[in-house]
């Protein structure tokens, strides 16, 4: 499933950085500029901003500042700009370094991220935002270790999260192993997101004789699809409001049984509430291709796709929970249009795509892509959700490969219907590694693109597998560079295979248990019913 970047950027400082060398009037002007950036007046910021650095091009505030205000108004390049002269002019500022990699991110340069992510460590190892921003994209970067991976998510939750005291010794929960259940589920993206299309099945057919659903909310956008959420649970709590410790807090009076993160380091997580352990038995599940690498998360729901027996449990520090058929099951959006005609049949060519983020196509991807174009000369690939800033790095390694500008399309982020619209004109959709697609490929193949994907040893690089395995397509898996390249360059040959296919996909996913909503919903609550009776044997408290 689809994977957002967290952008955590400071709160702007009471004090500005540079207090101690600025003269009095900037610092006034500054102090000023803070308190009309965080009351959204961002032109005069923008006018004191600027007066400060023609006295100082150094001064920080002004920098960040601006830097801030680009990131607030989706000017990315502008962001670029003030974040980067803000580590030039000070190199040895931890949080600068952050918030430079935070826009790298969102411009797909990931691996220029990491380096100054590091960076950031290095100047200051306390420094969360950094930690977190670091531990998401080790899952984008290829040739990192799944055991690289697995230190950096402990080495955060010893420093950040293990240390946390709980909120009290015990839990009073009745360990009774068959009584009905209070489940709290916990995000911030009970929204219009890629978690919704995979949640919402196991709130709207949850049996409620048996289990009582809470869900602890902690984003501030409320919209048409909360408001569904709303109604198939029986308690809803807005948190956003609330710092970890009370959260926790309220999470314990609510006297949840079973508390569910489904969000792991992703944008508005309260992994921090979880380490206060605030339910007796706690999960991570969904939305997170990783360990939360703390010890209070107990388990991790997966499946033995996703996860095989004995071979990635080392990897996380929950003990993983393999539901018995799949760990998705995926709701397709009710506005999503009916599957279009062959683009090929109707252009005389094959269009392949990259719908996925920037963030995610790596330049091994951009090779073996280039590789394919090659090989189907009269083809062209469209890319989305690729910002401005981002657009020279795919276009150089492409066109250096030898394919030329005119067959290669970029997009920048797109609504909904747009996004859908695109797939009249795609034939194939190449998928990414080492971080695959999961909500974006679920949304092809039901809009009657096949979807060519690349298997790895872990999670993130298992997601294609797991879905085109459910679907009885294995032959679109490959296992290396070279069977991508053969698999993808065969299908855009095959004109009447890739007609049948389209037609065929939708139904095919219908029939298949990643949609198999009632069966799903079961196959969750009997996990649920599996840990609390753990607990209920004699699980500590």
């Amino acid at each position: 499933m689809s994977m957002l970047f967290k952008s955590l950027l400071r709160n702007i400082r009471r004090e500005p950085v540079s207090a101690a060398v600025a003269p009095r009037p900037l610092e006034e002007s500054m102090a000023e500029a803070r308190a009309l950036f965080n009351a959204g007046d961002f032109g005069r910021v923008q006018i004191l901003c600027e007066d400060a650095l023609d006295i100082d091009p150094r001064q920080a505030d002004a920098l960040e500042l601006l830097g801030l205000m680009g990131h607030r108004n989706r000017d990315l390049g502008s962001a670029i700009e003030y974040f980067s002269r803000s580590v030039k002019a000070w190199p040895n500022n931890a949080i600068f370094h952050n918030n430079l990699g935070s826009m790298l991110v969102q411009s797909g340069r990931t691996e220029e991220a990491a380096g100054l992510f590091r960076r950031a460590l290095e100047i200051d190892p306390g420094l969360h935002e950094a930690r977190t921003n670091l531990l998401f994209i080790m899952v984008l970067l290829d040739g990192v270790r799944p055991e690289e991976i697995y230190a950096e998510h402990v080495a955060w939750a010893k420093i950040h999260a293990d240390p946390l005291p709980a909120l009290s010794r015990g839990h009073a929960n009745a360990r009774d192993p068959e009584r009905r259940l209070r489940v709290g589920y916990v995000s911030a993206d009970f929204r219009q997101h890629a978690l919704s299309y995979f949640i919402e099945p196991a709130l709207e057919l949850h049996d409620a004789a048996a289990f009582e659903l809470v869900c602890f909310h902690s984003g501030r956008v409320v919209d048409a699809v909360t408001r569904r959420l709303m109604g198939h649970v029986e308690h809803w709590h807005e948190i956003a409001d609330l710092d970890d410790a009370e959260a926790a807090g309220l999470i314990r009076g609510e006297g949840i049984d079973i508390l569910v993160d489904l969000s792991g380091h992703l944008r508005g997580n309260r992994l921090l509430a979880f380490a206060r352990r605030p339910a007796p038995v706690q999960v991570t599940y969904l939305a997170y291709p990783s360990t939360t690498g703390m010890a209070a998360m107990d388990y991790r729901f997966t499946d033995a796709i996703c996860d095989p027996p004995g071979a990635t449990d080392r990897y996380y520090r929950e003990t993983l929970l393999r539901l018995p058929r799949c760990m998705l099951c995926y709701q397709p959006h009710a506005d999503m249009p009916a599957v279009a005609a062959l683009p090929a049949r109707n252009k005389g060519r094959v269009t392949f795509a990259s719908m996925n983020g920037a963030n995610k196509v790596t330049a091994r991807m951009l090779s073996v892509w280039a590789r394919i174009l090659e090989a189907v000369p009269d083809s062209s690939i469209v890319f989305t959700t690729v910002p401005e800033q981002g657009r020279d790095r795919i276009r150089n390694a492409l066109q250096g490969a030898g394919v030329e500008a005119s067959r290669i399309t970029l997009h920048d982020y797109l609504d909904k219907r747009d996004f859908w619209a695109l797939y009249e004109g795609i034939d194939i959709l190449l998928d990414t590694f080492p971080c695959n697609g999961g909500t974006t490929s679920c949304e092809a193949i039901w809009l009657g693109a096949p979807v060519v994907t690349l298997c790895g040893e872990v999670f993130q690089s298992r997601l294609g597998l797991r879905i085109l395995g459910s679907l009885g397509l294995g032959d679109l898996i490959a296992r290396n560079d070279e069977e991508y390249v053969r698999i993808a360059v065969e299908l855009a040959r095959d004109t009447g295979r890739l007609e049948a296919l389209r037609t065929g996909l939708r139904e095919r996913m219908r029939a298949s248990c990643l949609t198999d909503a009632p069966a799903y919903a079961r196959d969750l609550e009997s996990a649920y019913r599996s840990v609390w009776r753990a607990w209920c044997a004699g699980a500590p408290a």
